[in-house]
């Protein structure tokens, strides 16, 4: 697995005033990132509001992010999900398009209550995407 070297942006995702999801402005957004030095973007986690979006938001904003982005720009996708099917669905999405990577945090519900039960989820998930480099993306408070 090749090292991260550089920053990696948690980039918000634009709506319009009604609540859908504004894809046009992401190539300007990918562009000023990588203009700026960064190496790439984790989307869908928090910041990106992908707990909230549907599961179609979420595969649509990938693809757009993977079409926007100059080449050696990485792209890990947060799949994490209350469901762990589609958990999968989205990290075999991810690899289909060809991201570089995929990440989760534990389910805000149901609760994981132990490390064991955190392994089994987080082996669920990164199944959806043999290829992928899979990263926990861990937030204490949940």
């Amino acid at each position: 697995m090749e090292k991260i070297k550089g920053l990696i942006d948690a980039p918000f995702t634009p709506f319009y005033e009604n609540g859908e999801v504004n894809y046009e402005p992401i190539e300007a957004y990918a562009k000023l990132l990588a203009n700026n030095g960064l190496k790439g973007v984790f989307i869908n986690g928090s910041s990106g509001e992908g707990y909230m979006l549907t599961e179609e938001e979420r595969i649509k904003l990938a693809e757009r992010w993977m079409e926007v982005v100059p080449e050696g720009f990485k792209v890990i996708v947060h799949v994490g999900s209350t469901c762990v099917k589609t958990s999968r669905n989205l990290a075999a999405h991810a690899q289909k398009i060809g991201a570089w990577g995929i990440g989760a945090m534990a389910s805000p519900f149901p609760k994981v209550n132990r490390v064991e039960e955190l392994v089994k989820y987080c082996e669920e998930i990164a199944c959806g995407a043999p290829e992928l480099p899979f990263y926990y993306y861990h937030i204490p408070a949940f």
